[in-house]
């Protein structure tokens, strides 16, 4: 498997190659899956040397080449193949993107409610300051408020960096060019 870099002389951005060597079309997908190809599960294998292969070359589009020996090859396979990856990507693509939109939401929550515990935590601080069970109140609701809050802001703030290398390689691969090729003869 290589990879090769080229660009475009009409000043686009660069496009590099990926070159994945198949024995047959089964390589793509896992081997415990036995449903049509259109329907097939990706191989691990595949989508990791896939992943492998995209980070050597972080920018630019990406151009899958499929390798195969020409006695195996069929068109119409091929064609379900290639629309089987995008929709694979894309799938994963929202899957992620749904996911940091749930992220940011929950942290939202967090820190609202762990800001408006520390607010009655600080109610109770000025309401009273000899009642024990206001005392109990406000050792129990601000630790929980600071908790909440810091929790909330890492997954306002973190949560989506976590997923960002994952998004960027399943966005390239959505809107990646793949075609099959002959492998040469040697």
């Amino acid at each position: 498997m290589t990879t090769e870099e080229y660009s475009h002389s009409n000043g686009s951005p660069k496009q590099f190659s990926v070159n994945i060597w198949l024995d047959s079309y089964d390589d793509v997908f896992s081997d415990f899956d036995s449903r049509a190809f259109s329907e097939r599960a990706l191989s691990d294998d595949f989508i990791a040397e896939a992943r492998k292969m995209a980070k050597e070359k972080p920018e630019g589009r990406i151009e899958l080449i499929l390798q195969m020996p020409a006695a195996k090859r069929a068109q119409q396979t091929e064609a379900i193949i290639i629309k089987n990856l995008h929709t694979h990507f894309r799938r994963v693509v929202a899957m992620i993107e749904a996911e940091g939109r749930k992220s940011m939401r929950r942290g939202f929550i967090l820190s609202s409610l762990g800001f408006l515990l520390m607010i009655a935590s600080a109610y109770l601080i000025s309401v009273s300051s000899t009642n024990f069970s206001c005392h109990v109140l406000r050792v129990i609701l601000e630790p929980s408020g600071w908790f909440m809050v810091w929790s909330g802001l890492e997954d306002l703030f973190y949560g989506s960096r976590k997923k960002k290398a994952e998004l960027e390689f399943n966005l390239k691969m959505a809107h990646a060019d793949i075609r099959f090729v002959s492998l040469p003869i040697t």
